[in-house]
């Protein structure tokens, strides 16, 4: 059964990759088995469920790791906890156990060290390291005749406001991925039609988007799976870029963290889209 199911979703040449949504027209007794296999899901249980179960061969819903309490389906997976609490609480543990010590992972070096303690010795007796309050020197003065050192030498108090400063780091951007300068107007334009689907979709399909009802707030921010940026570069339609199966809910340091990557793959976002 199961490698009948590969070679009928290998060779779906359906535009939307469609196979396992018509199986029961298309493969009846195939199906019929699929249901005698998977029949601990619900009745309103999808298709691409039940089929995740066959090509997996999982033959129950996977639990909670956090809570032991069953999680929900959605769109093409099983998601790892049952609310966005337990996930929380995992990882805390997780990280409360990896870090458990001082600093265990790091081998020392007994010669570098001694060899770092005689030079911080050898500073301290020529007057570096010490706290402001014990240097002779005034900070203020300290800190203003920094400014005047950079205002001398690039014309501003910051260095890093001149414009080779800037145009050093936004050339690093592009590098890795960012709009160049000329098309930046347009991306603004692009951003602005992702944003208007975007919120449509997510008061129409807030369920499908949000199953764990996570609120949207300063520490949970709605995402685009597959990037905005992403999409204006290669010219996918912001009404795709903006489509539910194409969010969710995650919390801003993963936000930050993930940048312009892109979450799932261009086929994937298609498909999801025309399904």
């Amino acid at each position: 059964m199961k490698n009948i199911l590969l070679d009928i979703i290998n060779n779906d040449k359906s535009y939307n990759k469609s196979a396992t949504r018509y199986l029961h027209k298309t493969h009846p007794d195939l199906w019929n088995k699929i249901l005698e296999s998977t029949n601990f899901l619900p009745k309103s249980a999808k298709p691409k469920q039940r089929v995740w179960h066959v090509l997996n061969e999982v033959w129950k819903i996977p639990l909670c790791p956090e809570k032991g309490v069953e999680v929900k389906w959605h769109e093409n997976r099983y998601l790892t906890y049952s609310s966005f609490l337990a996930s929380r609480n995992d990882v805390a543990k997780k990280v409360s156990t990896s870090t458990k010590g001082k600093n265990h992972w790091r081998k020392k070096d007994s010669t570098k060290s001694e060899k770092a303690n005689e030079k911080f010795k050898d500073n301290l007796k020529l007057g570096y390291h010490k706290p402001f309050n014990e240097r002779d020197r005034d900070p203020t003065a300290y800190a203003e005749k920094a400014k005047q050192t950079c205002l001398k030498k690039y014309g501003l108090v910051n260095g890093s406001q001149t414009k080779k400063s800037r145009n050093k780091i936004s050339d690093a951007r592009i590098r890795n991925g960012a709009s160049p300068k000329e098309h930046r107007t347009l991306q603004r334009l692009y951003n602005d039609a992702v944003w208007k689907f975007t919120e449509e979709n997510w008061k129409k399909h807030f369920d499908k988007i949000n199953p764990s009802c996570i609120p949207r707030s300063r520490d949970n921010v709605l995402d685009h799976i597959y990037s905005r940026q992403k999409g204006f570069l290669e010219g996918i339609p912001p009404y795709i870029i903006g489509h539910y199966t194409n969010l969710r809910i995650i919390s801003l340091s993963e936000n930050s963290s993930k940048g312009m990557r892109c979450d799932k793959s261009k086929d994937s976002l298609f498909e999801d889209f025309f399904a």
